[in-house]
């Protein structure tokens, strides 16, 4: 397993993967391994998300959940454009079951790649920021990046 490290404005994200797919982005604590290509690629889209460009994330490797629904809601969210806000129900729409949104919202709670699969665009239905597993203010802190790049 390859590990590697981004230093970012809101703490350090760290990039988890094998030789052939990525398999966790997260704002956690890791220990620099080897790295690897599908690190390095990881690293160099993440680093230009933060210099305020757009790459392109869904031409990551990555290891989706094996659950369908998970891994339909986590490609659905690679599809949002930049910038934009949903809801947990129009993730479930987009993921093909408009009435699942519980399990959107549960989708988006166990999405193993921060920043990559932007479930920090999945907002409350009242236009709340809500939750993230990484702390809401840099949910808030991401949702602003993108706002003032768009």
């Amino acid at each position: 397993m390859a590990a590697d490290f981004l230093s970012t404005p809101i703490g350090d994200l760290w990039i988890f993967a094998n030789e052939a797919k990525l398999l966790k982005i997260g704002f956690e604590k890791g220990k620099a391994v080897d790295k690897n290509a599908v690190t390095e690629r990881a690293i160099e889209l993440l680093d230009a998300y933060f210099m305020d460009m757009r790459p392109d994330f869904s031409i990551l490797p990555l290891e989706f959940p094996k659950q369908p629904f998970y891994k339909k809601a986590l490609k659905a969210l690679l599809k949002t454009a930049y910038g934009s806000r949903l809801t947990y129900g129009d993730l479930a729409e987009l993921a093909g079951n408009k009435n699942a949104y519980r399990a959107a919202a549960s989708a988006v709670s166990h999405n193993p790649f921060a920043i990559a699969v932007p479930c920090h665009r999945v907002v409350h239905k009242s236009g709340g920021v809500g939750a993230y597993g990484w702390g809401a203010s840099k949910k808030a802190w991401l949702l602003h990046h993108e706002e003032k790049t768009v």
